[in-house]
This record gives structure tokens, sequence and C-alpha cells, in this order.
């Protein structure tokens, strides 16, 4: 095996995961992995998922105590500006809100401050794409693969320079595959920019398991998708591996390591995240 350790998985206390701490940590000692991150959705600054959130830090802190490779960090998504404006002004409720219709592309905001993360003992945070937040509701109702790929573009480079971000998690993940069959749809220049905006700011960059296992990604993808992390490996990037597990955390390192090995990487290339960048 070449990949030692897991840095993004969803546990219990995620909205959309069930995975139980003690299972994951069970998981952990049968495949030898030396560290666990414990990665709970953290998307709103709104009182359900900072509630989770603070449910996530309590459970992981508890179960540290019998299992200390497990690390506690956070994902966090990009949403707009606006949004995160009325939630802080609305008693960290959602209900209510409406897209402006001027401003746009809305800036971008995450979840919460480092300072507050860190105050909760979070050590360290992915940061990745989900969904467009540069548009009204009404515009990003009606899939525009070319839009889609500008916003996209736009989150990652952003995620790349903020201080919260540890690792930039799944890059060019979407929902519905819509670039999965040919990744070279998505232009060389965009890419060689993220790759900048990672090398400048000391960030980790995900291998997701998501990409090898998905059954929308084809083969050609899968492919092109490993020679893209190497690629970024190559430029000095670090490269994390993260089964992004939701429900029924089990070992998925092999489907993923056929094509990392023919792209080039060898054991030792998949990092850790060093104790200096953890917070």
């Amino acid at each position: 095996m070449i990949i030692h350790s897991d840095w993004h998985i969803h546990s219990e206390y995620s909205y959309d995961a069930s995975n139980p701490l003690e299972g994951i940590a069970a998981a952990a000692k049968k495949q030898e992995l030396r560290l666990m991150g414990i990665t709970d959705h953290a998307n709103y600054n709104d009182n359900d998922f900072l509630g989770n959130l603070r449910d996530s830090v309590a459970g992981v802190t508890e179960a540290q105590k019998k299992y200390p490779f497990l690390v506690l960090g956070v994902e966090l998504t990009p949403i707009a500006k606006p949004q995160f404006d009325y939630i802080a002004a609305n008693g960290g409720s959602r209900e209510g809100y409406e897209d402006p219709e001027e401003g746009v592309p809305f800036p971008i905001e995450l979840a919460a401050s480092k300072e507050e993360l860190m105050k909760m003992g979070v050590r360290y945070a992915i940061g990745a794409s989900h969904w467009r937040v540069d548009a009204p509701k009404r515009i990003r109702a009606e899939f525009d693969f070319d839009a889609c790929i500008k916003e996209w573009y736009r989150q990652q480079v952003w995620l790349a320079c903020d201080e919260r971000v540890t690792i930039l998690g799944h890059p060019w993940y979407i929902g519905n595959g819509a670039w999965y069959e040919d990744f070279s749809v998505i232009p060389r220049s965009m890419n060689m920019d993220i790759a900048a905006a990672l090398k400048e700011n000391g960030k980790y960059v995900e291998c997701n398991s998501h990409f090898f296992r998905n059954k929308m990604a084809q083969e050609k993808f899968r492919h092109q998708y490993a020679e893209f992390l190497r690629e970024l490996f190559e430029m000095g990037i670090p490269v994390t591996y993260g089964s992004d597990s939701h429900h029924n955390y089990f070992d998925a390192r092999a489907d993923v390591e056929k094509y990392l090995v023919e792209a080039g990487f060898k054991d030792g290339d998949i990092s850790e995240i060093a104790e200096k960048d953890l917070w």
C-alpha cells in the first residue's frame, strides 16, 4: 500500500453521514492506518451546522482518549457572503433568505473563522467546492456547463488562498459528474492557476477516492485525474488521501492506488499533514 492515512472522513455527527467513531477506529486498526482525520461538515454559519460541528468536536475529543490516532478536522464549503451575513444577523437561521439580484458574482465566505475553529479544538480544515454560489438561485437552477467550470475555478483559487484551508478537498468534484468523461475539458490554465495558488500558500491537495470509484467517472477520466494529481505533486504540492466516507467505512485504497501507481506515485509520495501545519 502507498496510502497510510485518511484525512477526510465523516462521522455520525455530520448531517449526511452515519459512520460511528468506534467503527472508524476499528477500521483504522484493521487497515493499519496511522492517522484518521474526522472532517464533519460545517456548510453554513447557522445553528444547525455549527451545532453539528460542536457535537463532532465533543465526540472526537472523547474518542481520542481511547483512539489517539484520530485527528479533529472540519470540512468547509464556500457559501455566498450575502447569505452568511443574513444568517449572522438573523440569529443563526437561514429561514427567509433570498438571494439579492445585484452584486454578482457574490463574494465567498466560510462558516467560521480560523480563530473560532481553533478555539473549538479543530486542528485543520478541508476546503471544498460543492455548488455554485456566484448567482441568484433562479440563475443557478438551470445547469450551465461553462458557468460551473468558471465558478468551480473561482472557488478553488479562493480556497487555495484562504488562511483557514489546510487541504483543497476533491478539486473539480461535481455532484452530477458533468465533466467526468474527459478531464481535459477543464482548461489547463485553470489548473495551473490553482496549482500556483496552492504552492504559494503552502496548501495540500486531496486525492479523493470519489474520482476513482464513482460510476459516473469514466476510465479515461480516472487516468487523467491521477496524472493531474501527479503533476501537482511534481510541482511540490503535497497530496493527501481522503476516502470521503459517509457510511459503512471500508478500505477503498486499492481502487485508488491502481491509478496512482500507474501515474507514477510510489510509497512515500502520499502525505500526512505535517505537525507544523496542524493548528
